[in-house]
């Protein structure tokens, strides 16, 4: 009996805080994310062509402690969604972007509120300085540019979304690079 009562009165604090608030709750409510512009689709005229990225608003990390610390800030089994939050990094291009399904980069940019979202429909895999090899998602643009402009081995600086993290490290989407000579 004891026990019926605690999960009624928990199920009605539940419906209590569903619940709008009432007049002015709009106005309260949190905006949607904007997309960042390099992770927007291009313009019909730009198609084929990398969307402009102003690489001072990404955040230079150093691949190797990022990958560590991303690994330990998730849970184990679970992933954690980080906001789509833009990096920057240093690392050799092990694989040419591959065409493969992609749902849950879709679903983290969704609860992190960006919209439009981009074309994601391709992974590659990067290496760091420290010999680390991990997956990144490409954007539809971007692929186009690291096909035309980036062999396997290069090295290049990459610009990207980190989207979440998970038990290997951090799921970045990579929207631009440029060679390193």
């Amino acid at each position: 009996m004891y026990n019926t009562l605690k999960i009624q009165l928990f199920l009605a604090l539940l419906f209590f805080l569903a619940l709008p608030l009432g007049v002015g709750a709009e106005e309260n409510a949190p905006a949607p994310r904007e997309t960042p512009p390099a992770v927007a689709q291009a313009a019909p005229e730009t198609v084929g062509q990398a969307a402009p990225v102003k690489e001072e608003s990404f955040t230079r990390v150093e691949l190797d402690t990022f990958i560590e610390l991303e690994k330990h800030a998730a849970e184990k089994g679970k992933k954690l969604i980080k906001m789509a939050r833009p990096v920057s990094f240093d690392a050799r291009m092990k694989r040419l972007p591959e065409e493969r399904q992609v749902t849950y980069v879709y679903k983290a940019l969704e609860l992190s509120g960006v919209s439009p979202l981009p074309e994601i429909n391709h992974r590659m895999f990067v290496e760091s300085s420290g010999g680390r090899i991990i997956p990144v998602y490409v954007e539809k643009n971007a692929v186009l540019k690291l096909n035309a402009g980036l062999k396997e081995e290069e090295k290049a600086h990459f610009l990207g979304y980190h989207v979440y993290s998970y038990a290997k490290g951090p799921a970045i989407l990579v929207v631009d690079f440029s060679a390193i000579p």
